[in-house]
């Protein structure tokens, strides 16, 4: 960080509907910040507000994601908060953000916890802190690894689950191929979530590329374009035109592809094994590391 006369700090602050009702309040948060650039002569420019949010792990929070791409902007030198937790309530979070913003030449404090990392000696910590960071972030993801591969050996599937099955949550549906178009949505859960069973249109799509490629005159794109002028219909009546899945958050339901097609002809799990992709480290550096990825392949 360049040392100037006068350093550019913002605060941030958060509550919980509990929190805030139990007297945690954001204007007692705000005034500590604020007493707390004055006794240090900040200039104190922007103050963060995510009120009613928990500062749980995953938990979405639109004010310190701002916080953080002004960061990486050079909005502002320091970030002050009232308490630790107000920023983070589990380590790894923490750690993660103090050394993303010493990455930016940003520092931290904390009013409460007398946490101030803009001196020499500060500065220090958050550099050690960040070698923890490092340190603890890879044992997460070798623990991980490991937990990932434990469940591709017991037979359950990770990630978004392959075409032409689903989780069997179909009271709680929120898949692409569901309301509207799977016959079972709304209908009492069929799983516990935590295994696969077909997908009573999309498994029976699979079938359908598979027998019309082993006629063995048909091209990926040709069997793509006659999927996406074939009209399914079940033994029940139910009719829907077929369609490809997508995957939520990345892309949306719509006609099949080519490539949609040899994705499901090239399927291991479509003949009862079940591949997991291990990744090991060949390098390791700050901005760039090497990877070998190896498939494993175990009993379904």
């Amino acid at each position: 960080m360049l040392e100037k006369d006068k350093l550019t700090a913002v605060g941030y602050r958060r509550v919980s509907m509990r929190e805030q009702v139990d007297g945690h309040s954001l204007d007692a948060q705000e005034k500590n910040i604020r007493d707390y650039a004055t006794h240090n002569d900040w200039e104190l420019i922007d103050i963060y507000t995510d009120a009613g949010i928990s500062a749980k792990k995953d938990s979405h929070r639109p004010a310190l994601a701002k916080l953080m791409q002004d960061a990486a902007a050079g909005r502002f030198d320091v970030v002050i908060v009232d308490k630790v937790d107000r920023f983070y309530r589990h380590l790894a979070g923490l750690l993660t953000a103090l050394d993303e913003l010493r990455g930016m030449n940003v520092s931290f404090a904390s009013v409460q916890e007398r946490l101030d990392f803009t001196s020499p000696w500060g500065k220090l910590m958050l550099t050690v802190l960040g070698i923890l960071a490092e340190i603890y972030l890879d044992n997460l993801r070798q623990e991980t690894i490991k937990g990932k591969r434990q469940r591709a050996r017991e037979g359950l599937w990770n990630g978004f689950s392959p075409f032409g099955y689903c989780r069997g949550s179909c009271a709680e549906c929120v898949e692409p191929n569901g309301k509207g178009y799977c016959p079972e949505f709304g209908s009492p859960n069929k799983t516990d979530g935590k295994r696969l069973i077909l997908h009573p249109i999309d498994s029976e799509v699979v079938k359908l590329v598979y027998q019309w490629y082993l006629e063995g005159d048909q091209s990926d794109a040709k069997i793509a374009e006659r999927l996406n002028a074939y009209e399914l219909t079940l033994p029940s009546g139910y009719s829907v035109e077929v369609r490809q899945r997508g995957h939520p958050g990345y892309s949306e339901p719509g006609p099949f592809t080519r490539d949609c097609v040899r994705d499901m002809l090239k399927r291991v799990f479509y003949t009862g094994k079940l591949p997991y992709k291990s990744t090991t480290a060949l390098g390791e550096g700050r901005t760039k590391r090497s990877e070998l990825r190896q498939m494993e392949i175990f009993d379904g």
